[in-house]
């Protein structure tokens, strides 16, 4: 299997000092990935939580009944994995 690069940023959630806080693993894949892939980087980060954002094409956001999308700002799709389980 090729190697994929993955964006990413560990961050510390619930502090205003960095090194504090709650560590978690932000990933930004640009392909959709499954379950077992993203419970294995989940596994390698081994730390608390690591998630998933993806953004959501215009075309999959359905806002209104119409199926026409009622905000402008961008829309994610986010999965929390811990090393062990989503």
């Amino acid at each position: 299997m090729a190697k994929t690069l993955v964006k990413y940023s560990v961050v510390d959630a619930f502090t205003e000092s960095p090194f504090k806080g709650n560590p978690a693993a932000v990933c930004f894949p640009e392909e959709d990935r499954d379950d077992q892939w993203l419970q294995s980087v989940a596994a390698e980060f081994n730390i608390s939580q690591t998630c998933y954002l993806s953004r959501i094409a215009e075309s999959e956001a359905h806002d209104s009944p119409n199926g026409s999308s009622t905000s402008t700002f961008p829309r994610f799709r986010l999965r929390w994995f811990t090393p062990v389980a989503e």
